[in-house]
């Protein structure tokens, strides 16, 4: 009877452990269009992501990561890497460069989605 109680203990305790990881931040990061959207959220599926989703107005990318695997920081590498800023990071120039010219949201230029 006790070895059951044990092993319910830990599977309940492992799995609240796990649950307490689970993390939902937002952070703002610049782009343009429906191409910048799927960009950015393929960026952030790193690691430890579970969900993420930009929106196109608010410029609001949220996150659902499990901060025992990932951090919002690596997250916003990974973004910065594929060439979106965000306002903790900043893309490289070549990053930036790499994005097709309707998604240059540095100069606000954009004719469509």
């Amino acid at each position: 009877m006790s070895i059951l109680f044990i092993a319910m203990f830990t599977f309940i305790h492992t799995s609240v452990v796990a649950q307490t990881k689970m993390k939902t931040d937002t952070l703002t990061v610049f782009g343009n269009c429906g191409q910048c959207k799927e960009r950015i959220e393929e960026a952030s599926y790193i690691k430890g992501v579970k969900h993420a989703e930009w929106n196109k107005k608010t410029k609001v990318l949220t996150v659902l990561y499990n901060s025992g695997k990932t951090s919002l920081d690596k997250i916003e590498v990974a973004i910065s890497k594929a060439g979106h800023d965000s306002n903790a990071k900043k893309a490289s120039e070549d990053d930036y460069n790499k994005l097709p010219s309707c998604c240059a949201y540095r100069t606000g230029t954009c004719d469509h989605d």
